[in-house]
Formats: structure tokens, sequence, C-alpha cells
């Protein structure tokens, strides 16, 4: 009996350290929906906190498919050390990819690539250790867009018929045909919609645009309310291409009654001839003055529709970047000893405690504890208005040089960076294009592409690319901060790294809430 009872008592102990050890850990995927772009590649974060990685540990990533009474798990991808083991699922063969060097940060985030349209879903992060398991809920959705392209038919009654085209878009688009003064012609319009064998939608909308009405130019708009963002295309139709009534009625009926009028008055006719040249002179220049009005008219919305393209190509390029974001932290032991770094990783600020730092020698810079060597890495930086800061990316050679000491300022070669001195943003093409915008950048991110050899800057403020550095160098390299300071003043603010867990975007962006305070505000491509 006793020993039952010390049995028991033994199997109640190990419950509870294992409970305890359970709740040590935790696991988070994306708060909100991921939305991914057909055939391009997209990262679904998962993240272990604290940010270690366990002993045994295994990693099994799934698609919950089928409906709600009769779901199933589809295997996407599965990962454990011992034995090892790093496949994807039988229909994710080649498309799934995880970030081993990543682990150690607790970062088991999937990438997914080439996406599909059958992609989108309810995906499930399931890690476990032998003594606890958690798991974590990311939903991905997928968009596609396509050109637009108008055909004209030729005459439909006293109309032209017009056919407006675009095929592979996703989720289930919105057409509308539109006049030059904003007018709605959707009840002159017929609209067919099919899906091809990968559910991409093929669209096609006829209109008939009556003759005698000021319509001048016809826009077809597809609009993909997933992305929040339009592409359209436009005609412009001169009054002479509408059918019209045969002429040779109005010529016989003024043939007839010149004929009723040869024996009138020969002076009266003469005046009548003068003053027919004499309006249509005046007819004329009134014509040619009217023709330069609508070429500037038409000039100034050319203008306006390249400039808005351009500004939605834009984000939607941003968009792509930052699909591929990765969790950064510095490295405590890889910076200037006069710099701080915060616990976490995520902030560093000067920090002079004693006057004999102020002569220590060495760039000011901290750096960062993941280094990439191929693939593609997006992070976000919180600069605010500091009037003086840098950030970019250096080699490994650098690197440690940094460590030992051996640099007295950061090398010509071997790194890569925008930075900001005295208000005025460096190098001088950045500049130019900054000052442009209403909005200066107080959030920067940083797309590194490995395979296109560059590093790329956006104003994450306004969506939009700063400028791009080719990147000519095959060695690991790691990104760098470099925080303002002013002797005269203080230590200078903290420059931050933005949090992973910001996985969509914000729609109003500020200094105070570009970096925090996210999860309530998803981005969206404005039309």
């Amino acid at each position: 009996m006793a020993r039952q009872q010390l049995c028991a008592d033994f199997l109640g102990i190990l419950l509870l350290l294992t409970h305890s050890v359970s709740e040590k850990f935790s696991l988070s995927g994306s708060p909100y929906p991921i939305v991914g772009i057909v055939d391009q590649d997209v990262v679904l974060p998962c993240q272990l906190s604290p940010r270690t990685w366990p002993v045994d540990t295994e990693v099994l990533w799934s698609k919950i498919e089928g409906t709600h009474n009769e779901a199933r798990y589809v295997n996407v991808h599965q990962y454990k050390n011992q034995p090892s083991l790093d496949i994807s699922g039988k229909n994710y063969q080649k498309r799934t990819e995880m970030f081993q060097q990543e682990f150690r940060n607790g970062n088991v985030s999937l990438k997914l690539k080439r996406l599909h349209v059958a992609d989108a879903g309810k995906y499930i992060c399931f890690v476990k250790s032998p003594t606890w398991s958690h798991e974590a809920n990311t939903e991905l959705q997928i968009a596609a867009v396509a050109p637009v392209f108008i055909d004209v038919l030729g005459p439909q009654g006293q109309g032209i018929g017009l056919a407006c085209r675009s095929t592979g878009w996703f989720p289930k688009p919105e057409l509308q045909w539109v006049g030059n003064k904003g007018q709605n012609l959707a009840l002159k319009s017929k609209l067919g919609m099919t899906q091809d064998n990968e559910s991409l939608y093929n669209v096609l909308g006829h209109v008939t645009v009556p003759g005698g009405e000021a319509l001048a130019e016809i826009r077809c708009i597809v609009w993909n309310g997933l992305l929040k963002t339009e592409r359209e295309s436009a005609i412009h139709l001169a009054d002479g291409i509408f059918p019209h009534t045969s002429p040779w009625m109005a010529a016989f009926w003024v043939s007839f009654m010149l004929l009723l009028l040869t024996n009138g008055a020969w002076a009266f006719r003469g005046y009548k001839e003068k003053q027919k040249v004499s309006q249509k002179k005046r007819h004329e220049a009134a014509a040619l003055l009217s023709l330069e009005d609508q070429n500037k008219k038409l000039e100034s919305e050319q203008h306006d529709r390249s400039k808005r393209i351009e500004r939605l190509t834009g984000e939607l390029d941003f968009r792509k970047s930052r699909s591929y974001m990765v969790p950064i932290t510095l490295d405590p032991d890889c910076k200037h000893p006069a710099l701080k770094v915060s616990v976490d990783g995520k902030r560093v600020w000067h920090e002079l405690e004693s006057p004999e730092q102020t002569t220590l020698s060495g760039p000011l810079i901290a750096v960062g504890r993941e280094g990439f060597v191929g693939g593609r890495q997006y992070w976000e930086v919180e600069v605010g208005d500091e009037p003086d800061w840098e950030l970019g990316v250096l080699s490994e050679t650098v690197r440690d040089k940094v460590i030992a000491a051996q640099l007295e300022n950061l090398p010509v070669e071997g790194f890569w960076s925008l930075w900001r001195s005295e208000g005025q943003y460096h190098p001088s093409e950045a500049n130019t294009k900054i000052q442009a915008w209403d909005l200066w950048p107080t959030v920067i991110g940083v797309y590194l592409d490995r395979e296109a050899g560059t590093v790329s800057f956006y104003n994450v403020n306004v969506l939009a690319d700063i400028f791009v550095i080719p990147l000519d160098n095959s060695e690991k390299v790691y990104p760098f901060l470099r925080p303002g300071h002013d002797m005269s003043r203080d230590n200078g603010k903290p420059l931050s790294i933005c949090s992973l867990r910001d996985w969509d975007f914000p729609t109003k962006l500020s200094m105070q809430t570009v970096c925090q305070d996210r999860d309530n505000d998803p981005y969206s491509l404005s039309s």
C-alpha cells in the first residue's frame, strides 16, 4: 500500500513538473491574415517565446482542408533534429523552407514559395519537445492582379461597341466602365466572368457607347477588393468614330432648294456665301482652340494616371518586399563600448558612463546577430525625427574587425548604408527623393536580396522605395545601426528594430504609432 502511494506521489510530481515546463514557453503566429501574391513567395510567421531552441524540438506545419464537419490536416513541412528530418509535404515538394539559422532565436516561421490559389487557408504551426507542446494558427489569403486591355468591336447601332478583358485575378474582381466625367456606364454594359484550371478569374466586359454623348474618354477599371488596388485601361473616342445618318439626304435637300432659288436674287446669294465663309473661319478658329484645350486636358489626365500607376506599382513592390520580413536582434558583444543595447536586442543608444569612454575609438555602431548569405530578408528600423543616424548591412570581414576593435571608422568597401547627417540624407539621390515627399520617413525598411545582389531602402510612411544599392559581395552580411549623438545636447534617442508581430500593413503611419500598437491597424493599398 505504501509503495502504491509512493508511485502516485511520484507521478503527481512528474505531471506538475511537466506542466511547469510547458508554462515557460509560448508560441505565436500572425494575429492578422497574411496576404500572398500568386507565383510569389510568402513567410508564415511562427515565434517561440522565450527566444530559444530547446533540445529535441520538433516542428510540424500543416494545413486544415475540407469543411468544418469533415476537416483534415495536410502535412506541409516537418522538421526534426534527432534523427535529422527536414522535408516538405507531398503536395508542397520544393515549395517550403524553414530558417534553420533562426531556430536559436525561436523563429520557426515557414517560407511558402510560388504561391497558388489553392494555398489559401488556415495553417497550423505545431512545436513539441519531450516535455511540452504548443501550436499557433496563421491564415493565408491569396491575391492576384493582371493587366487590363480594351478592344474596339466596331459600330453597334448608333454607338461603338467596346470590350474590356483581363485574365488572372483573385479573388473575384469587380469591373466598372467610367466616362471621362466619372459617370458610371453600368446600365449600358454586360459582364462575363470565368475561372481557369488554377482558379484564377478571367473577366470580360462589354459596353456600347452611344454617339452624341460627350464621353470622349472611356476607362475600364478592374478592382481587387483584397489588395485594395485596381488596374485600368483607357481609350479616347473622337466624335468622328461614331456612325451617323447618311449625309446624302441632307445634300439632296440642299441641292433641291438651290435649284428652286437659281432665279433668285444673285446679290443676296453672294452676300450669303460671303457670310458662310466668314462663319466657317470663326468655327475653325473656335474648333482649334477647343482642340488645344482638349489636348492639354488629356495630357494632364494622362500624367495623373501615370503617377497613380507608378504609386500603386511602388506600393505593390513594397508589399512584396515586406513579405520577406525576418526577426533581427542586435549582438551586445559586437558594438562600440559607448553604445547600450536593450535586453531584447531591439534598441541601441549612446550611454556615456564615464569621461574615459569619450576617448574610445572605432565606429559607433551595433551589429546584428543574424547574418545572411542567400535568399531575401526584410526588416524595419524606427529612426523617428532624429537628424543623425545610419543603418544598413556590412560584410562578415568588417564585422570581425569591429569585434576585434581593429577599425577607427567604417572602411570604404564592405558596407552598404543609408544615413542622415545634420538633417540631410545620404547618398544625394536619396536626399533628392525624400525631400520631394510631404512625409519624411520615421521608419526605414531594409530589403536584402542576395539573389538579385541588391540592398533596397524604403520609406515605410509612404510605402515607397528610397533607393537601391548594388551588393556585389559573396560574403555573409549583417545588419548594423548607428544611433545619433549630440555631445552639446544629449545622448540622442534610440534606434529601434520593429517587432515581427507587425505582419501586415497599417493604414495610418505616424511617428508615434508606426512601430507600436499596430495590431488593430492592418496595411491596405490605397486606390
